[in-house]
């Protein structure tokens, strides 16, 4: 594959949205390609920082005058109507509305878990083909040449310290691999003698732990790990799994960058300073103690500038 064709894929990579065939040609090019790495870098922390400025931006609310010229412009003459036909339409139109914007919730969510459902199926598989028996097409790489290659959330990985958990976790591997087309952070514990995978990789995080129901035999949690989303798997029942989760979010959250943050470096606003990301205390989806002035641009008030 020549860059060209990367740099046509690149969207299409970057939403997940490639034949695990050419997802693979995609990351054979990313590991012997600086440009095409930084090109995907780039649109990777373009992507983060719009969604982030959209769903922030208060320009782009409805005006509080819209219901009512909404209400106005599609209001029905009054003559010829009864007064009860005109509450009919007015309540045909609210149950519509009601309707639609629950169905759409409905969808938007129903789509997230069947994403988030597979990737768990990859990070089940991942568990038992590189932790419990190595059968992957590729070699692991170490965390902190995956984080100059690839950035978050490898580097920030490479020194991460799990909690100890009844005292009886402990680390005993963390690399990057990959598993079918997809490349996951991932530390390998042991907890009271059983192999616990802790994997991390790009993905819309779900709000809290939950379970994910696996016929491999492994228990898989997912759990919000900043702007990505990762997955504890491990031969343990159903609540162990879930608590170990449950754990990880805090250190995870501390490490990774939230969802205001791109994969490049950024200078950030906080306590009146110009600061560097790494001496501000993130959270998995704002900053704490920002004190951009008020008034200031939605990148202002997001606490970054380039």
């Amino acid at each position: 594959m020549q860059c060209r064709d990367v740099r046509e894929l690149a969207d299409s990579f970057l939403s997940e949205q490639l034949l695990v065939e050419t997802n693979h040609e995609v990351l054979r090019h990313l590991e012997t390609c600086p440009d095409c790495r930084a090109e995907i870098a780039v649109r990777r922390a373009m992507r983060d920082r719009l969604r982030s400025a959209l769903a922030q931006a208060e320009e782009l609310r409805p005006r509080p005058e819209f219901a009512a010229e909404l209400a106005a412009a599609i209001r029905p003459p009054r003559h010829g109507m009864s007064r009860r036909s005109v509450l009919r339409s007015w309540w045909l139109m609210a149950a519509g509305v009601v309707l639609a914007a629950g169905g759409g919730a409905l969808v938007r969510d129903a789509r997230s878990r069947s994403r988030l459902a597979v990737l768990a199926r990859a990070a089940a598989g991942d568990h038992q083909n590189c932790a419990v028996r190595f059968n992957l097409a590729e070699r692991p790489i170490p965390l902190d040449e995956a984080g100059r290659r690839y950035g978050s959330p490898y580097l920030e990985l490479a020194t991460l310290v799990l909690p100890a958990i009844d005292g009886s976790l402990e680390t005993l591997e963390r690399h990057a691999c990959v598993y079918q087309g997809r490349r996951f952070a991932h530390l390998v514990s042991r907890f009271q003698g059983v192999l616990v995978s802790l994997l991390v990789t790009d993905g819309a995080p779900p709000a809290v732990p939950e379970l994910h129901p696996n016929d491999g035999g492994h228990e898989v949690a997912s759990l919000p790990a900043g702007r990505f989303v990762g997955f504890v798997v491990a031969d343990l029942n159903g609540p162990q799994t879930l608590r170990l989760a449950q754990a990880f979010v805090e250190p995870l959250s501390k490490h990774l960058p939230g969802l205001l943050f791109a994969a490049r470096r950024r200078v950030c606003w906080a306590n009146g300073i110009f600061r560097e990301p790494s001496e501000i205390k993130l959270t998995t989806h704002r900053i704490e103690e920002v004190a951009a002035p008020r008034g200031a641009s939605v990148r202002r008030r997001a606490g970054c500038r380039d």
